[in-house]
């Protein structure tokens, strides 16, 4: 991939990446999701159902679609079909939204959880080709810059949205406010495609000849046997994923624990993105230094305080002070942005980058188990046994991503 290339696709990607901010946040799985299933009466229980969908499912399809994709030479007609179903997805969400008086508040659950299925699963399928042609379209020197750049142009994106979607959630009602939101995400998401439309991919010779999924799976214990930057990097993705799927929970614990107006759901989303925003500057600076590494590390460190910090507020403090939960909630979710994605690049290649994205996919087992197993027991015990787990779980990750060994950009 010449130079020229390289800053065209660089154009492309960040453009991508601005408009798929505001489909993120009008969609956003950590405060608006939950809080449109809570409004129409839902409970924990619809909550972990709902992030296990928006988390578990695309890493447990990650290795059927990698195994279709990796023998393909070019992939963007995949990411492109990908991101489409995606919208009709999102305008599925609206239409039922749109039908709410006239459907069963449980049916509208299992509605919304049909179309969030099919927008997590073609998300995924997307996801495979993203992340094998963002590893081949941008050179290595470049693409450090481009992960902090993106996500600060996506932090900006996210935080206009998160007005939109503060004034829509306040000056709309219900269900008409969140009908509005998912149509905008449709028509954000399809501008977003622009990108990649525009995207002059290098189609890349594999040393794989089937497409077929059981000849892929031939190849993983190949691949966690012969490298230990995978094995670290799919343990470590495993501990941090009690934590990180708790995040929805927060919602549902101040929702138990304070007298919640439907502003303070936007308020929440407002004060993440500001964590987001503000944490950029520290990312560029890290990442130079310390490279993706380093802000894993730091990611880490935040995400274990923070189901420790949700009860000692939901316990001793008043609402207000429970902002810093979501606070520093952005920053850890900006630091995973960019430090997870950059780091499974660096220990790939260009032939087997899809595939590597599929494994570390299908063996994420608890992002994809414990949201579900979390709003049960929740429900059961109470969030101090879940939250303390989350925590610990989280900070012994720090010793597998020591032993990772990605300092250096591929080329």
């Amino acid at each position: 991939m010449n130079q020229d290339h390289t800053q065209h696709n660089f154009k492309a990607f960040v453009w991508h990446a601005t408009w798929l901010a505001f489909t993120s946040t009008f969609t956003e799985i950590n405060t608006v999701l939950p809080g449109m299933i809570l409004r129409v009466g839902g409970n924990q229980i619809h909550v972990g159902i709902l992030t296990a969908i928006m988390v578990g499912v695309p890493m447990l399809t990650q290795l059927v679609f990698a195994g279709f994709l990796t023998p393909k030479p070019r992939k963007k007609p995949y990411l492109l079909l990908g991101i489409y179903l995606r919208v009709i997805a999102l305008g599925g969400v609206a239409w039922t939204l749109s039908s709410i008086t006239d459907i069963d508040p449980l049916v509208v659950i299992f509605l919304v959880y049909g179309w969030m299925l099919m927008f997590t699963t073609s998300g995924a399928f997307a996801g495979v080709s993203y992340t094998d042609i963002l590893g081949k379209s941008i050179a290595g020197n470049v693409r450090k810059r481009f992960f902090v750049v993106r996500q600060f142009l996506s932090s900006l994106g996210i935080l206009a949205s998160a007005l939109i979607t503060r004034e829509l959630l306040k000056r709309f009602e219900y269900p008409e406010n969140y009908q509005v939101l998912f149509a905008a995400a449709a028509g954000a998401l399809f501008l977003a495609a622009l990108g990649f439309i525009a995207l002059r991919e290098k189609p890349i010779a594999n040393r794989f000849e089937s497409s077929s999924f059981f000849d892929i799976i031939k190849f993983i214990p190949k691949y966690l046997k012969g490298d230990s930057n995978l094995r670290n990097y799919i343990i470590m993705n495993n501990l941090t994923g009690f934590a990180t799927t708790l995040l929805p929970f927060y919602v549902v614990l101040a929702r138990d624990t304070y007298s919640l107006a439907l502003a303070d759901v936007g308020n929440f989303l407002l004060v993440q993105i500001a964590g987001m925003i503000l944490s950029n500057f520290l990312w560029s600076r890290i990442v130079k230094e310390y490279h993706f590494k380093g802000v894993l590390l730091i990611w880490i460190l935040i995400g274990a305080s923070l189901p420790v910090l949700a009860l000692v507020f939901s316990a001793f403090a008043a609402k207000p002070v429970f902002l810093i939960v979501f606070f520093l909630s952005g920053v850890a979710m900006s630091a995973r942005k960019i430090a997870q994605e950059g780091v499974l690049i660096e220990i790939s290649e260009n032939d087997n980058r899809a595939l590597y994205s599929g494994i570390n996919g299908a063996f994420n087992l608890t992002i994809a188990l414990f949201p579900l197993i979390s709003g049960f027991v929740i429900a059961w015990v109470g969030y101090t046994p879940v939250f303390i787990v989350g925590s610990i779980a989280m900070l012994s990750a720090t010793i597998f991503v020591r032993r990772l060994n990605c300092e250096m950009s591929s080329p």
